[in-house]
């Protein structure tokens, strides 16, 4: 498993909803912004999205929470859209950015999970409408 992939996931009481945000050996997909303000990775079950810049307002912080808070998020299938406590990164290496999602552009990360980049920011949705939408100046989690 790598360590890019390696996360740990504390959100209260949501926790064991949020345990299939669980590092998988290797990302399906992975991709970033072209501001590379964005970078994310999914499977079959999931996709995070780390935001590097936001003046956005960002969820409580859990508790249970002793990492990182308020830069990464992430979306199962069916559940809503959540922040995630995280050791690591999504975020890509500046230098190798790897995949650039070109705005006005989406990606199917798997058949219920969908992302959009636009200028304005980056919009993650499953087949719930339910999601999230990061940008330099808005965190919304729906």
């Amino acid at each position: 498993m790598t360590t890019r992939l390696r996360h740990l996931i504390a959100v209260g009481a949501a926790g064991a909803a949020m345990a299939a945000f669980a590092a998988t050996a290797s990302a399906d997909v992975q991709f970033a912004t072209p501001s590379l303000n964005i970078g994310c990775y999914g499977d079959a079950t999931s996709v995070r999205c780390d935001i590097r810049n936001t003046s956005g307002k960002k969820p409580p912080r859990p508790r249970a929470c002793r990492f990182d808070w308020g830069t990464a998020y992430g979306l199962t299938r069916t559940g809503r859209g959540r922040g995630i406590c995280a050791s690591d990164t999504a975020l890509p290496d500046p230098n190798r950015p790897g995949r650039i999602l070109k705005y006005g552009k989406s990606i199917r990360v798997n058949a219920k999970l969908t992302c959009t980049s636009r200028k304005t920011g980056l919009t993650c949705r499953n087949t719930r409408d339910h999601g999230f939408m990061l940008s330099k100046q808005k965190i919304r989690l729906y």
